[in-house]
């Protein structure tokens, strides 16, 4: 079974045509589950109306009833919906999901097939505008590094990139609430406890548009010092 989790707020313009490029590739028991973190636009609505019985939208814990675990209340907008979507995932592999990209047709294909060797894949993506390419390669223009120090130094962990087994998700479940990002916890946990696989395959478009409510791929305005204090938490607490 799979699972593919979307976390969104605000996000009418772009949902459908998401939503509308995963569920071709997925099977009649696998499940879509977004978790929405009480958006004030036409989001609901406009998933609605895919009239499709394996998405299920949740209210993100805390904004209208309490949370599965009860940590995921203190976290930030962005980490505790994933967070959300994720505790209520029943599928064997989970994909991640933003509510603004398009996937390419043969996504899951190939990450399955390449879950076959890896616990936890990150895949390029081709960046684009909605209209033209900005960028085909991800990875080549930020030339990530790999493993739990390579990562600790820059990051390849795209959320919307990355796919794993069900015996990461017991592991990172439920999630802290430390100041790292949801995608790279789920990383390093997966370093940790597993294998890792990068995958110069671009395999969904990965949109921007200056309102993106993720922020890879902007330039970060911390200080080395700051960057260099978040790293070493990062690393206390994976090894925690």
């Amino acid at each position: 079974m799979i699972s593919v989790c979307i976390a969104t707020y605000n996000g009418e313009r772009f949902i459908g045509e998401q939503i509308q490029s995963i569920l071709p590739q997925l099977g009649k028991n696998d499940e879509i589950i977004v978790s929405d973190a009480g958006s004030t636009d036409h989001t609901i609505e406009v998933i609605s109306r895919l009239n499709d019985k394996r998405i299920t939208v949740l209210t993100y814990c805390g904004v209208t009833k309490p949370c599965k675990y009860p940590v995921f209340e203190k976290m930030d907008k962005i980490r505790g919906n994933f967070a959300n979507a994720l505790a209520n995932a029943k599928g064997d592999y989970i994909f991640l999901a933003d509510q603004d990209d398009v996937w390419m047709p043969d996504k899951l294909e190939r990450c399955l097939k390449i879950l076959q060797d890896y616990d936890c894949i990150v895949h390029d993506c081709e960046v684009w505008d909605g209209e033209k390419t900005l960028m085909p390669s991800f990875i080549d223009f930020m030339k990530p590094g790999q493993g739990i120090f390579g990562t600790l130094y820059k990051s390849p962990f795209m959320g919307c990139c990355m796919a794993f087994n069900r015996k990461v998700l017991d592991y990172v479940l439920p999630m802290p609430d430390i100041h790292i990002e949801h995608d790279t916890y789920i990383g390093l946990c997966a370093y940790k406890i597993g294998k890792v696989g990068i995958v110069k395959e671009p395999l969904i478009k990965y949109r921007r548009h200056g309102n993106n409510v993720s922020t890879c791929a902007e330039g970060s305005k911390n200080s080395l010092w700051i960057k260099f204090l978040r790293r070493w938490y990062m690393l206390i607490s994976i090894l925690k």
